[in-house]
Formats: C-alpha cells, structure tokens, sequence
C-alpha cells in the first residue's frame, strides 16, 4: 500500500515537472540535506504531488516592472502554512539549507543568484517588488551549478544553497523572508520570488554546516517534497539543541570546515526600523505602491546572466 502511494506520488510529480520552463521557486525554505528530508516550507505551498504545481506557484516579475506585489497574491499573501507543510523553526546565528529545482537553468559559467530578504523588524512585511533594494541580504547563493546541484544532468535535479539566519532576530517572533531569483534571461529583466516565514527560537533541529561536496554526496531527497510532512520528520525535528550546545543525533556532523561560507550576511543597518510599519496580515492581493526609500541597508541586484537551457529528455 505505501509503495503504491510512494509511485503514485512520484509520478505526479515528474508531470508536474515536466516542461521545463523559465520559472522556479524554493520548494524547502529549511532542508535537512544530512537526512535528506524538509522541515518547513514557504507560504500557501500545494506540494509537488499536485500536478498543478507550475501554474499556482510560478511568480514573475517579468521587464523589471516600476511596482508589482512581492508576494504571489493567490498563494502567498498569509501566513497559509499546513500541517503537512508547516512553517520551519529556526534560531539566530543557524546555517539554514534552502532548496529548489533547477529547471533546466545550469549555468556554471555565469551562474544567476538567489537572494534572501529579509527586515529585523517582526512587524514588516514585504508589500512591494521595489523593497529588494531596500531589504536586508541574509544570503546571496548560485542558483544552479555543478557546485550545488545533486544531478547537474537532470533538468529537475534538487539544487540547494546555505545563508545564516540573521542573529539581530528575537526568539519569540516570526519575521517575513522572501527567497528572490534574478534569472534575467530577459534583457528587460526577469526575476522570481517565494515568500515564506521563520519561527525564530532560542533551539531548533540544527543542522551542523559541512561543505557542499559532502553534503552532495549524501545523495538527493526523496520523499521530502512528495509527501511533506511525516511522523519521521516531525520526530527528528522535535530533537532540538541550541547554536553551541549538545549535539542532537541528527545534527551530528564534523566541526564546520574552514572553507568559505557560500553565502555571507549582510551588516544589519545602525539606525533602528521604521516603527510606523503595522503588520500586513492578510496582505493585500492588489499590487501595492512603489515603497519609499527606507532606512535598512540597499541590496544590489546581480547584473543579467544568461544561462543555459536543457530540454526534457524521456
């Protein structure tokens, strides 16, 4: 019975992946690449089990539009999370593993960049395309590479990136992330988001950072976007430990290499947030406004990349 479900599950999802398209989104806002497994997702996620996957979750931001809502307005605009694919828990100062498929767009040569917004501030939401030049950078990783891609061959392969969560967040509050894509195939300009949030604790299921070799070499996920959240997962989750403390069985790891990070954080700014932001939940399904200049620190936009195409092949 569970292999028929297993099947039954793979096969949707290969059809839900299989045109490959300029899209993408990050499937795994926390991923466990030790165990293989997801342990939380991004806001209204349907799961690739469902065939319809591509059209609900692809959101572009196509010809760098003067303003567009930062979030995809049908699936994205609360905090719509599920039991099968619950919010993840994190704690300051945590390498966080995030994740996606490349669809077709390796680019070892000129790879195109990943960034992950973010404000110190619990109470702000993103509301506009424009707030990527305004928000905080918690993370800047390749897209798609034979660096961090577990099949580089395969169009659909699982690729993943690692950034740290930032340690100016206060255990006890959830606080809005966007993951950005700058695909830019698209001379005008092309980008994509997925919005997503992050308990933030003072323990978490960490998991300890080690280099992306070795981490590829564990092998690719298999059941952890099929069939989101199990009674495993929710069992290796609930064995938490805080950044320092006793090693939990699952984070067991080698102590950090001393390779370069993938991704580096950006200086939190001095001055303190707008505090005339009041929560946006529900966000508005309308495009809002062009955001004004703010006080948190610019984040520069990649220059445009092409990349390259690979077609499906059966």
């Amino acid at each position: 019975m569970i292999n028929g479900v297993i099947k039954a599950a793979f096969a949707a999802w290969a059809m839900g992946s299989a045109t490959v398209l300029a899209h993408s989104w990050t499937d795994c806002t926390k991923y466990d690449p030790v165990n293989r497994m997801c342990l939380g997702y991004p806001r209204g996620y349907p799961g690739r089990t469902n065939p319809n996957t591509n059209t609900l979750y692809t959101y572009l931001f196509s010809g760098s539009p003067a303003s567009q809502t930062m979030c995809n307005p049908k699936q994205q605009a609360t905090m719509n999370y599920t039991s099968a694919f619950p919010i993840a828990t994190v704690q300051p100062g945590e390498t966080v593993y995030t994740s996606w498929e490349q669809n077709g767009h390796l680019n070892n040569a000129h790879p195109t960049k990943v960034d992950i917004l973010y404000y110190p501030d619990a109470s702000k939401q993103f509301a506009d395309v424009t707030e990527r030049n305004t928000a905080m950078v918690a993370g800047t990783m390749d897209f798609a590479t034979d660096a961090n891609c577990y099949n580089p061959a395969d169009p659909n392969s699982v690729c993943f990136g690692s950034w740290t969560v930032p340690t100016d967040l206060v255990p006890g509050n959830t606080y809005h992330f966007v993951w950005f894509w700058y695909f830019n195939q698209n001379p005008a300009g092309e980008w994509y988001s997925t919005c997503f949030d992050l308990k933030v604790e003072s323990t978490s299921h960490v998991v300890a950072a080690k280099p992306m070799a070795q981490l590829l070499a564990l092998g690719a996920p298999d059941l952890s976007y099929a069939l989101g959240m199990t009674d495993t997962i929710l069992s290796k989750i609930a064995d938490v430990t805080s950044l320092g403390g006793a090693s939990s069985p699952y984070s067991s790891a080698e102590p950090t290499s001393s390779e370069a990070p993938m991704s580096s954080q950006a200086p939190v700014s001095s001055q303190a947030p707008a505090s005339s932001q009041a929560p946006a939940l529900p966000m508005s399904s309308a495009p809002a406004e062009s955001a004004a200049p703010s006080s948190y620190s610019q984040a520069p936009s990649p220059s445009p990349a092409k990349c390259i195409m690979r077609p499906v092949t059966n």
